[in-house]
């Protein structure tokens, strides 16, 4: 894992060097949907970026942000891979994520200031989750008829890398090579994650059945909005 996260950041840097027209980076704050549900929590984003100009008005930024995200929302699929059903949002506490992105920005200048409209694709790297197991065991209980709730021994989670999209603006002004701007991107991703526990107790009217293997299956879901300032310089 080491050394592939090495070999990414030389080639990265690389091509910043060789490629790029401006370079840059930001602060901004993740505005999490949950929070309108009365979940999560507002977190602090940083990320780095390079950018390869297609001319005065078109470019294609691409770099990566992270977040320590407060706002996943799990759901369950319900035959249609669009058609998500939200189950709990208790279930997470906050994963470190790290959001690589690609995405194509027009620019328009009008004098020193300047307004921009952005969209693209985005991934999603999500370490160290901190799941709430008793969450877990909670939904699926009232899912499964026979169970009241699932008690999990050491709860396991796993996420595959995942996938979006991101759409945006930001207005700004321009001093010779540095421009400064306020940038505002809505971010929707999503991930499948199973859960996994080797040993659990499923809890019935007639007392604790102990079962050998609690494996689920959902996606992960996060959708937000970013609003930050961002600075790039210009080679």
């Amino acid at each position: 894992m080491r050394k592939t996260s090495m070999i990414v950041g030389i080639l990265f840097l690389t091509a910043s060097l060789s490629f790029a027209q401006s370079a840059g980076g930001g602060l901004s704050f993740f505005f999490p949907e949950s929070l309108l549900e009365g979940s999560g929590s507002v977190s602090k984003e940083a990320g780095l970026s390079t950018s390869l100009g297609l001319g005065n008005f078109i470019s294609i930024p691409v770099g990566f942000t992270y977040i320590k995200a407060s706002g996943f929302m799990p759901y369950d699929e319900t035959g249609d891979d669009d058609t998500l059903e939200r189950i709990d949002d208790t279930i997470w506490y906050t994963a470190d994520t790290f959001i690589p992105f690609l995405r194509l920005k027009a620019h328009i200048p009008l004098g020193p200031v300047f307004v921009e409209a952005l969209g693209g694709v985005a991934g999603a790297w999500i370490v160290a989750p901190q799941t709430f197991d008793g969450a877990v065991g909670r939904y699926y209980g009232g899912v499964d008829q026979d169970v009241q709730y699932y008690i999990l021994k050491k709860l396991e989670t796993d996420i595959s890398f995942g996938y979006g999209y991101q759409l945006g603006g930001a207005v700004g002004f321009t001093m010779d090579a540095l421009s400064i701007s306020i940038d505002t991107i809505f971010t929707d991703l999503r991930a499948e994650t199973t859960l996994t526990s080797d040993n659990y107790y499923e809890a019935q009217n007639s007392g604790l059945t102990e079962g050998e293997k609690f494996k689920k299956t959902f996606t992960s879901r996060l959708r937000g909005i970013s609003i930050g300032v961002n600075g790039s310089y210009a080679f």
